[in-house]
């Protein structure tokens, strides 16, 4: 299974227009670096699949446009049925979910204490809210408004998606890619960050992602029983690897490590077998370039 089609659903598309997204100013609450932290590490640890795609800079706009509220205990926060308005991190207190079925009354279903976060499905997918939060206890929550939530996905996602675009148009192996071939790849890319001497791919294990390099710098080295690893290329912004293995479906012929700090762009063989077919008796061509792995070891 293609694991970029598992990757976070988007912010319905009918939620967002060219108008709204020209009226909306983005918000700022001041609040202290402490409230600051803890909202940072929630979004950091738990968070990940609503913006785990935002740059640190959207993080900390995300984190500036929320708006402290006091709930006090028996207050009802959101009820099922309305719609959306807020998405709400609690930061104090506890909060009781009920679920109403049918004619049946709300029945507890969980509850949401500090760290934990609730509010988002009603405005990622213009639905009515799903279920009712209370307040068990006098609490407080960091919420952001419904505009703001869908206009920072949006505008991070698009932001992303160009600039993956406008990279891909500058590394000269996919320049054979049409617009929008280059754009269906820009889409499915997901990226990580290594840091200096940590091992990207392992020799010997079986070959799942394509790399590319987006910034900085990573080299691969080859291993022999009982000698030490030995450099055989090194890769700067735009260089790839990892497609040998996916090509020829073999094993990792080399390890890969980051040298300094190094930012990676990836898709999983499924993709790269649907996207990059165009390009492959390119990459193939490439690949018999390359000196045999043997030679380094005589």
């Amino acid at each position: 299974m293609c694991q970029c089609s598992q990757r976070r659903t988007g912010v319905s598309a009918e939620a967002v227009t060219k108008e709204r997204m020209a009226k909306w100013k983005k918000p700022v609450y001041p609040k202290a670096e402490a409230d600051k932290a803890k909202i940072r590490s929630v979004i950091n640890t738990k968070l990940q699949v609503l913006f785990g795609h935002l740059d640190d800079e959207a993080r900390e706009a995300v984190i500036d446009a929320m708006f402290r509220k006091e709930v006090k205990k028996g207050e009802m926060l959101i009820q099922q049925g309305q719609e959306g308005d807020n998405f709400y991190v609690v930061d104090k207190g506890m909060f009781d979910i009920l679920v109403a079925r049918g004619n049946n009354p709300p029945k507890k279903v969980t509850e949401a204490a500090p760290g934990s976060s609730f509010g988002e499905l009603a405005l990622m997918y213009n639905a009515p809210r799903a279920a009712t939060c209370i307040a068990a206890e006098d609490s407080v929550v960091w919420a952001l408004d419904r505009d703001s939530f869908q206009m920072m996905l949006v505008t991070a996602e698009n932001v992303k998606k160009k600039a993956h675009e406008s990279f891909l148009e500058n590394v000269e192996i996919f320049q054979a890619l049409t617009k929008l071939e280059r754009g269906k790849l820009s889409d499915l890319l997901q990226s990580d960050i290594f840091e200096d001497g940590e091992c990207i791919i392992q020799q010997g294990t079986v070959g799942d992602r394509f790399y590319i390099v987006e910034e900085g710098h990573a080299v691969a080295k080859l291993s022999e029983e009982n000698k030490p690893e030995i450099v055989v290329k090194e890769y700067g912004p735009g260089g790839y690897f990892g497609e040998i293995a996916l090509l020829a479906d073999v094993s990792r012929k080399a390890s890969v490590y980051a040298k300094g700090d190094c930012s990676v762009l990836w898709i999983d063989r499924e993709c790269f077998d649907r996207v990059l077919g165009p390009i492959k008796d390119t990459l193939l061509k490439e690949v018999e370039k390359y000196p045999k792995y043997e030679e380094f070891l005589k």
